[in-house]
């Protein structure tokens, strides 16, 4: 049962392989008269990745992972990491529970008015607030297991205060949720000693500078690979093999998306005696916008190939179109994709070439 514990958000955490995502764009929608949630996911790049061994031919098999995302309604946020969940696999009993709540449709593939291309999905919740009490459970039980087994993370592996284990056991008791989902904002609460609060933020601190960096150099790296008429798809860049000059390096450092995330999004984290507060989002919202800026990776050779093989791309979509399309799914059902129709016992609504589905 430990074990099942542990593993129950981390079975959520699945790569797509070659098919890589620039940026991404998520507007999360909470209508609490409807007891609906609404999600519009905005993919932003999808490129071919490719220059680390891994396969010898990774324009082809982005093109395979696209199709079966298609054909399954996979769903990943942040470039496929840290979520992504596929509704048509099979999942521990608790995480299944939750996802049943859980309908997607594939919008349709489509350029920017830049000529950079992008994928959107509409994801529907219907019954939040049952979802959202699934999810606390599915959350509470991996921190129990959390508290048992230690945590592994920057350092190696963190054994929990006497005082956090109590602390969490008594919020749970008290009927206090983890997670709280309302119009316009996520809040994270997390009942943690003083000791075990600072470890955290260390945590946070140590993601960023292991990412920051990293993202600098490969997007340095790989636009003068590129320049020299290198692969575009190899994104694989050596830390030594590349030098930031000074005059650089303050762009830089506004660009990283790690970096961005800060800016460009509303967010805060508030330390009240024995416990932490995590928000996304502004209270008294219609909606949250999450949005993770480009690492500068992309290239084109996905969509020449798409193209080639008569995959329909609309061109040119402005933001007000996406924008119109969110709110035309709020208005109807979900077309759910074949497989997770078939799964589910449905026809999906649109009957035409799934090459042109999600128009």
């Amino acid at each position: 049962m430990k074990k099942t514990c542990v593993a129950l958000l981390f079975l959520l955490f699945t790569l797509v392989g070659c098919l890589e995502i620039d940026a991404q764009d998520v507007t999360i929608r909470f209508d609490e008269e409807a007891d609906r949630i609404d999600l519009h996911v905005v993919y932003r790049g999808l490129f071919a990745e490719g220059g680390n061994g891994s396969d010898r031919d990774p324009l082809g098999k982005a093109v395979k992972d696209l199709a079966l995302a298609r054909e399954t309604g996979e769903v990943a946020f942040w470039c496929n990491w840290p979520l992504a969940f596929d509704l048509t696999r099979d999942y521990p009993a608790p995480v299944k529970a939750m996802l049943a709540h859980m309908d997607v449709e594939n919008g349709a593939l489509f350029t920017d008015p830049q000529g950079v291309l992008c994928g959107q999905q509409f994801v529907r919740v219907r019954d939040a607030k049952a979802f959202v009490k699934k999810l606390n459970t599915v959350v509470e039980l991996w921190a129990q297991a959390q508290l048992l087994t230690g945590t592994t993370g920057h350092g190696g592996k963190h054994a929990w205060d006497a005082d956090t284990k109590e602390l969490v056991r008594e919020f749970l008791r008290s009927g206090e949720k983890m997670l709280v989902v309302e119009a316009g904002r996520l809040e994270v609460r997390l009942p943690f000693s003083a000791k075990d609060h600072a470890w955290f933020k260390d945590q946070i601190e140590q993601h960023f500078m292991n990412n920051m960096p990293r993202e600098i150099v490969r997007r340095l790296g790989v636009a003068e690979r590129r320049a020299g008429g290198g692969d575009p798809g190899d994104t694989q860049v050596l830390d030594a093999a590349v030098q930031v000059a000074g005059s650089q390096l303050r762009n830089e450092l506004r660009r990283s998306s790690s970096s961005r995330f800060f800016w460009d999004n509303d967010w805060s984290i508030t330390r009240e005696m024995e416990l932490t507060r995590i928000g996304l989002g502004v209270f008294g919202s219609k909606e949250l916008r999450i949005k993770k800026s480009a690492d500068g990776l992309y290239h084109a050779a996905l969509q020449t190939r798409l193209r080639a093989d008569g995959v329909a791309i609309e061109d040119g979509l402005p933001e007000q179109e996406l924008e119109r399309r969110f709110d035309a799914f709020g208005t109807r059902d979900a077309e759910l994709p074949p497989k997770l129709a078939a799964l589910r016992g449905k026809s999906p609504k649109d009957s035409k070439d799934p090459k042109d589905a999600g128009k």
